[in-house]
């Protein structure tokens, strides 16, 4: 599974200057993405670009204090008025007890493919929408901590001089890789001394 990139926010609703959005651009340490404090909405939406179109098959988020969390996917040649797809339905992150009372404010949700709409499933996607909410709570701060997403695991690409590569080879075009041509086998370091093996 290789991580997507995220190259740079295109837009975003509100921010805390201590806590701007392009914190969840971090790849080294989870610093959180806060709202303004002078922000009374009680939402929270950024649009990011991808560094490539690529399959998501994995998300990973990071919460702190939101209610609610949607994540949305697009292209970024699509015009500004063509609506975003669905990736994750609106979840819940925080009951509305939670939410008063301030519990359970940090957690992880991991979502995969059994999560998302058939329709999105291993379509190629470059831009994606986080929306996120807490209605229950107007005087405490709520923000996104993380978000990290992935490819199918055989979206990756083959490492040089794989075994999986050198399927994809002639013996010709693949010096040193093994082949079904030989006719004798050497195990130098077999407990019994040197052996050989004949086809």
């Amino acid at each position: 599974m290789a991580p997507v990139k995220i190259s740079y926010v295109v837009s975003f609703s509100s921010q805390d200057p201590k806590y701007p959005v392009e914190n969840l651009l971090s790849e080294g340490s989870v610093r959180p993405w806060l709202d303004c404090p002078q922000d009374h909405s009680r939402w929270l939406s950024v649009e990011l670009q991808l560094e490539r179109a690529s399959p998501i098959s994995y998300v990973d988020s990071g919460n702190c204090g939101c209610a609610f969390l949607q994540i949305e996917v697009g292209h970024s040649s699509w015009p500004r008025d063509q609506p975003y797809v669905t990736l994750v339905p609106t979840v819940t992150l925080m009951t509305p007890d939670d939410s008063k009372l301030g519990r359970n404010r940090c957690s992880v949700r991991m979502f995969k493919e059994a999560d998302f709409p058939v329709p999105v499933v291993r379509q190629h996607w470059d831009c994606l929408r986080l929306t996120c909410s807490q209605p229950f709570s107007p005087r405490s701060h709520f923000e996104l901590s993380f978000i990290c997403l992935r490819t199918p695991q055989e979206h990756e690409p083959e490492p040089p001089g794989h075994p999986q590569a050198w399927r994809m080879l002639s013996p010709q075009t693949a010096p040193g890789a093994p082949t079904l041509t030989s006719t004798r086998c050497f195990f130098p370091n077999h407990p019994g001394g040197p052996v050989q093996r004949s086809s």
